[in-house]
């Protein structure tokens, strides 16, 4: 509850409490991983996110987020597998379509990047990073205009974020 009302030091405080308890309490590490990669200390999310998936190796959830932490360090086979196990478990959430597109954007696979971008639009149409990552895909495949159209849409989709 302190995380998702943002009192991120206090949560902090009371999961580190919990695990000292009981090392194997589902996803008191992931959440502590989550806050971990907000601030930027990837080493850190990614020991907690190891530790788990020691708890829970079927957890999509926490396969996407190491698969996070290896895009973030451009880390793109190490991305593609985890973010490909997360998928196994749980292939209706558009997350790891989107960072398996990027992940095989730069591994200079564009048509299986526009394939994952594609699969992520359909479950989530409204997803303005799907949209702009296959516009560059589009862009990159020299596909202009199909490209323009995917970031008009990304583009309408930015703005309506902006006026809430």
């Amino acid at each position: 509850m302190m995380t998702r009302l943002e009192f991120e030091e206090m949560a902090d405080t009371q999961l580190k409490q919990a695990i000292a308890k009981d090392p194997r309490i589902p996803r008191a590490h992931d959440l502590l991983a989550q806050a971990a990669i907000f601030r930027g200390r990837l080493d850190e999310a990614r020991g907690l996110l190891e530790k788990e998936l020691e708890v829970n190796p079927g957890d999509a959830m926490a396969l996407y987020r190491l698969g996070d932490t290896y895009t973030r360090e451009s880390r793109w086979d190490e991305a593609i597998a985890a973010l490909q196990k997360s998928l196994w478990l749980s292939p209706y959430f558009s997350g790891p379509y989107i960072l398996l597109g990027k992940a095989y954007l730069k591994k200079g696979q564009p048509a299986t990047a526009e394939g994952m971008l594609r699969r992520a639009i359909e479950y989530d149409p409204n997803n303005r990073a799907a949209h702009y990552l296959l516009g560059q895909v589009l862009q990159q495949s020299g596909r202009a205009e199909e490209a323009r159209a995917e970031l008009a849409i990304a583009e309408k989709l930015q703005a309506g974020t902006e006026r809430r």
